[in-house]
């Protein structure tokens, strides 16, 4: 296949690299990246020991084209993004593993086939050219728009035949609700205590408060109708926790780079459905407003 990965940080880095093994990859990312990438190739470290060799580039180029669009840039870029993608939006796949919630909306109203889903893999950003595979996790797919079974199923394929054990769901929506739990429970916590995720899990007050955030997430989730089951979540969430102990979340990343966190898209998503239905998340909201002043302050 043709690839193009549109947003080469960690996790967008990871995945093309993979895929590059067996498929024409193009990665779109920053210059000192890109730089790296052209002349040593992509250094995967971690539970994933490889040198990839993908192309990559600055910025798509003129009349290029491609199977599959990964876009794999943070939530508020998205909209952005697709600018640069429209060329691709009648030919090729778009594939959105992003955090957050809205992202295959947005991707949507360009794109005429769209796949949404998630990931659990953990990946930290060392530096240009060079990413740690910190944590594996489960990848789930499903349909968005204009894809059906047999799309979703070659994907999958694809995915899994690249080390990439993925999951097909009809029901991606409840998916995509899981992880902002999972994620609005993680991140904030570990990027405001400054700690890798492992640390939350075996400190008992840090635990204790990822299960009270993770609960109080799923109650909204619920509102929401979406059928996710409170003790399962936490589980699920100090599970995840767990197999990427070693990772430094990405919100911890971007605060480390002074750039701005995808805490909107997260646990905002989480307030905005919250007021929508009238209930109370004071933990969540507290989380948001900390590390909307941590943004404000690196701003």
């Amino acid at each position: 296949m043709r690839v193009l990965v549109f947003g080469a940080g960690a996790i967008g880095s990871l995945l093309g690299g993979l895929l590059s093994a067996r498929h024409e990859v193009l990665l779109i990312g920053r210059k000192a990246h890109v730089d790296a990438i052209r002349e040593h190739g992509l250094r995967v470290s971690g539970k994933t020991v490889r040198l990839a060799k993908p192309d990559a580039a600055t910025r798509v180029p003129g009349g290029a084209e491609a199977d599959l669009v990964v876009v794999a840039v943070k939530a508020y870029d998205t909209s952005s993004a697709m600018t640069h993608l429209r060329g691709l939006a009648k030919s090729a796949t778009f594939l959105t593993l992003q955090n957050g919630l809205g992202n295959a909306d947005v991707i949507g109203r360009t794109a005429l086939r769209v796949v949404a889903g998630t990931t659990a893999h953990g990946v930290t950003f060392v530096g240009p050219g060079e990413i740690r595979h910190a944590g594996v996790g489960e990848t789930v797919i499903g349909p968005w728009r204009g894809v059906d079974e047999a799309d979703l199923v070659r994907l999958r394929d694809v995915l899994d035949d690249a080390g990439i054990p993925t999951r097909v769901t009809s029901d991606v929506r409840t998916e995509l609700w899981a992880k902002v739990v999972v994620n609005a429970s993680i991140n904030p916590l570990a990027a405001l205590a400054g700690v890798p995720n492992g640390r939350l899990v075996r400190d008992k007050r840090l635990l204790a408060t990822v299960e009270a955030v993770c609960r109080e997430a799923a109650a909204v989730a619920r509102a929401e109708g979406v059928a996710i089951d409170a003790a399962e979540t936490v589980h699920r969430t100090t599970l995840i926790a767990r197999r990427t102990a070693a990772n430094r979340s990405s919100m911890l990343q971007d605060l480390d780079l002074g750039r701005r966190t995808e805490i909107d898209a997260i646990t905002g998503a989480i307030l905005r459905a919250a007021d929508r239905h009238g209930l109370a998340t004071p933990l969540n909201r507290a989380l948001h407003a900390l590390v909307k002043a941590r943004d404000s302050a690196a701003a």
